[in-house]
């Protein structure tokens, strides 16, 4: 979501300042321009780069396009509550908490040094 977000504040940002120097729009519509500027930046990524860096900048792409994992489903926050403790040695702190409390969590977690 952010990258489209990027990708239109780019745009908006470049028209915005295009247009506040009295430029026509009509003049950054070059549809062969653009394909010779695509065509340029994409063969020198493929030429420049070994076969897996190009598969990392696949999947780095759609990552970036692509939702995150990262959510409410896989970690809500009573997960603890529905699925119980491991063990006696874990300690939970309950959200808000403060510097005071946190601080006193790890001392409890560290115990005696």
């Amino acid at each position: 979501m952010f990258s489209i977000i990027g990708i239109v504040v780019v745009f908006g940002a470049v028209v915005a300042g295009y247009l506040m120097e009295h430029g026509n729009l009509k003049v950054l519509m070059q549809p062969a321009e653009l394909i010779i500027i695509l065509g340029a930046a994409i063969g020198t990524v493929l030429i420049a780069n070994p076969l897996h860096i190009l598969a990392k900048i696949g999947s780095g792409i759609g990552g970036a396009f692509g939702g995150s994992s990262f959510n409410k489903q896989r970690y809500p926050d009573d997960a603890i509550e529905k699925h119980g403790v491991c063990g006696q040695t874990v300690r939970v702190l309950q959200k808000p908490f403060t510097h005071e409390s946190l601080a006193r969590g790890v001392r409890d977690a560290l115990g005696p040094v």
